[in-house]
């Protein structure tokens, strides 16, 4: 056990001048980050305690609904973002090797997880299956801000199930709304289960959780159902529909509605994938 008096705790009297949300100013005083660059952030042994324990509380859950933990590399060989279609991407960085092959810095990991299950997968009979990890993640984002909630660098769990068929992804897609709404409870939040665009990621639905925050760039339409349960942990039904994501095709405030600012963090999970084989993406 490390005594108090040689724990390195550097806290702070001022937040830092740039510091915008309420989180970053925190979070720097108590000692828990420090910035080692633009959208760079490293955690200090405070900081890195807390990041663990809720680590363990989404690994729970994920164990809990049979997902398998294993770990991909960050690295990957460019070829199979070519052949996924998905190597144009901006945000994707891009290096060469002292050989000059051509590789890239994950962002996620579906193209390595299918390369890996294509070739693991004989029969229907090996599924389904659900496979996760904690990995750290790289984004050239255009505009990092709000200290660890929009980075360059960052740890995602992501999660990744194949299925026989159809019906097979909705059961492990409801299985993992199961999960992510206990996490987002044992992490004592204040959330909302809601539609959203599918992304570049495509699929046949997708929702995000959003935690209200003045530091969110994102609106949420919310039905009359919920407007008392504003203040307390709020969720939509298994169908869905209570709440929506704003901004995007499927946005547009409904007469009646509240509306009020995603913040924090977003938990997102789309509904991919439709021949046996092919992974459907949940919440990562």
């Amino acid at each position: 056990m490390t005594r108090l008096s040689e724990y390195l705790l550097p806290t702070e009297r001022e937040p830092p001048a740039d510091a915008e949300a309420l989180s970053h100013k925190l979070m720097v005083r108590a000692g828990l980050i420090r910035q080692l660059g633009s959208g760079l952030w490293t955690w200090l042994p405070a900081g890195w305690r807390t990041h663990q324990r809720i680590v363990q509380i989404v690994r729970e859950e994920m164990d809990a609904i049979g997902g398998q933990e294993m770990l991909m590399p960050i690295l990957q060989p460019a070829d199979l973002w070519r052949r996924s279609g998905r190597y144009s991407v901006d945000a994707l960085f891009k290096l060469k090797d002292r050989r000059d092959a051509e590789l890239v810095l994950a962002m996620t990991g579906e193209e390595v997880v299918t390369w890996h299950m294509a070739s693991l997968v004989r029969s229907y009979r090996d599924l389904p299956k659900i496979l996760y990890h904690f990995q750290v993640k790289e984004r050239d984002e255009p505009r990092p801000r709000a200290g660890v909630l929009r980075t360059r660098e960052f740890v995602m769990k992501d999660s990744y199930t194949f299925d026989r068929d159809r019906e097979g992804l909705d059961r492990s897609y409801d299985k993992h709304v199961i999960a992510y709404d206990r996490i987002m409870d044992r992490c004592g939040l204040e959330w909302y289960r809601v539609e959203a665009d599918v992304g570049m990621m495509g699929g046949f639905g997708a929702h995000e959780y959003m935690a209200p925050g003045p530091a969110g760039e994102n609106e949420v339409a919310l039905g009359a159902r919920l407007r008392g349960q504003r203040r307390g942990r709020s969720r939509t039904g298994p169908a869905g529909g209570a709440g929506r994501a704003l901004g995007g095709p499927r946005g547009g405030l409904n007469p009646g509605d509240d509306h009020d600012r995603g913040g924090g963090g977003r938990a997102r999970a789309a509904r991919r994938g439709a021949t046996q084989g092919v992974p459907g993406r949940a919440p990562g």
